[in-house]
């Protein structure tokens, strides 16, 4: 679905939320990178113009929006303020998706009402020092103890995890191998026995508030437990909802804005008496930004309308993910090239777009995960393209 497929109350969101990115989330982007603070306050912003919990349905106060209309919101956020845009993929991501489709009705009325309306913050703990994409290895266990369940492990790479109230977090809750014996437990900050380390600092995304969990005894009340052990398949699921909705349109909209900056700056910078953008060299450059922007955002948006239509597969997320991860390394090592040495400096937005994106082929599932996933569907003859 291309952009002059959106509908015009699609058309509608994107023009809003640009216009709230740029005049309170673009100015402090720099900033936010440098201090490594979450911005938390544009989580409110978006909150108060009707874009968090989108997908929330009215009767938990949400606007009941689709995963296309998600996307469209992330894809501007990232656009002017990458950080942003995880914070956004954390409150309407995972977590709240997974309570809407697999939480009870009292973990509903608990929750979703207070993240549509921008007051609770929340992440997921999935990955582990041994268990990243292998989440058949989760060690993080989760012992039931009468109206308790006791939970003793760890969690490393959590974004937004200093700044969230509540986390959804991956455990083993029986001694069965692999995913068998996984299941889901919400954890609220605050529990005894519950702690967030420091802030990691990685390559990029240095303003999200990433953390280890740690659990040292944690109490749980026993009305938290969300997924028991042998049901992991139902929350990959939504995963793959969430795969589609947050990663791609963060790669996407950051990718948009490398590619605005380097037409703008071709057209001002002046070598050898001429703008650098009447070069056939740097036309090219240009052209084939253009042209993988363009399929991005094709296949992207395609994705998501077919979950919209109930014909969402793992697969459609797999290969979505994986071409607009890679895209938007190009696009934005090209605008660092176009930029010359100003690419390089930490007064121009190029280097921190570039630094921010290239996670994004490792964070969701590494795309050598999602390039055998896609393989295995070929050879079983569940695909074909």
């Amino acid at each position: 679905m291309s952009e002059h497929e959106l509908t015009q109350e699609q058309r509608l969101i994107r023009a809003s939320v640009r216009a709230i990115a740029e005049k309170h989330f673009k100015p402090k982007a720099a900033e936010v990178d440098r201090t490594r603070r979450p911005p938390v306050e544009h989580i409110k912003t978006l909150a108060e113009a009707g874009f968090v919990g989108v997908f929330i349905p009215e009767e938990y106060g949400g606007p009941g929006r689709n995963l296309l209309d998600l996307v469209i919101v992330v894809e501007e956020v990232a656009r002017c303020c990458a950080n942003t845009a995880i914070l956004v993929g954390c409150t309407d991501g995972a977590t709240p998706r997974a309570i809407l489709h697999l939480g009870s009705a009292e973990q509903k009325k608990k929750y979703l009402p207070r993240i549509a309306k921008g007051e609770l913050l929340c992440a997921w703990g999935m990955s582990e020092a041994n268990a990243g994409s292998d989440i058949g290895n989760i060690q993080c266990k989760a012992v039931k103890d009468g109206d308790h369940y006791v939970i003793n492990g760890a969690k490393l790479w959590c974004s937004g995890a200093q700044v969230s109230d509540m986390f959804l977090v991956l455990v083993r809750l029986d001694p069965a191998p692999g995913l068998r014996g996984v299941g889901a437990i919400l954890v609220e900050r605050g529990t005894p026995g519950f702690s967030v380390g420091k802030h990691l600092d990685l390559i990029g995304f240095r303003g999200t508030g990433m953390a280890e969990l740690v659990f040292e005894d944690c109490r749980v009340p026993a009305q938290n437990l969300m997924l028991p052990a042998g049901q992991m398949g139902k929350l990959l699921q939504v995963f793959n909802s969430d795969r589609i909705a947050t990663n791609p349109p963060i790669c996407l909209g950051v990718a948009q804005a490398a590619f605005e900056a380097a037409v703008a700056y071709s057209k001002q910078r002046v070598q050898f008496r001429k703008p650098i953008a009447e070069q056939q060299g740097v036309q090219w450059k240009l052209a084939d930004m253009a042209i993988d922007l363009e399929a991005a955002r094709a296949l992207l948006y395609r994705a998501a309308a077919r979950v919209d239509a109930g014909k969402g597969s793992a697969v459609d997320a797999s290969i979505t993910k994986v071409y607009v991860n890679e895209m938007s390394r190009r696009v934005t090592d090209t605008a660092m090239q176009l930029h010359g040495a100003f690419g390089l400096s930490e007064e121009f937005p190029m280097e921190r777009m570039f630094r921010d994106v290239r996670g994004m082929s490792v964070g969701y599932g590494t795309t050598e995960i999602h390039r055998n996933l896609i393989g295995r569907e070929i050879l079983d003859g569940r695909y074909s393209a």
